[in-house]
């Protein structure tokens, strides 16, 4: 009889892990990264899988530079989109280990 009462409490403990994963799983995929460049006047924001979902550029940004140091400060904010996405996906793995 001891071994089926250790055997249920393994399985509410897998049961419990398996809705806590599903929850952290659900949450973490509507969450949004943003990455800043250019003082903060260029924001990329990125979903959870690091896809690009929106860029604002700052009529400034446009202004004082150049297409080559534009497109550079583009590149780095939504580099720095994709890099949080990324972190968050790896925390998120590690937490759902046992």
């Amino acid at each position: 009889m001891q071994e089926m009462d250790e055997l249920m409490e393994r399985l509410e403990a897998i049961t419990a892990a398996g809705r806590r994963a599903e929850e952290m799983t659900a949450e973490w995929s509507t969450r949004q990264f943003v990455g800043r460049a250019d003082e903060g006047r260029i924001v990329a924001t990125a979903d959870a899988l690091g896809t690009l979902t929106k860029l604002e550029i700052s009529p400034l940004s446009r202004k004082r530079l150049d297409a080559r140091r534009l497109a550079d400060e583009i590149v780095a904010a939504v580099s720095k989109a994709e890099e949080a996405a990324a972190a968050a996906k790896d925390e998120l793995m590690s937490n759902l280990r046992p």
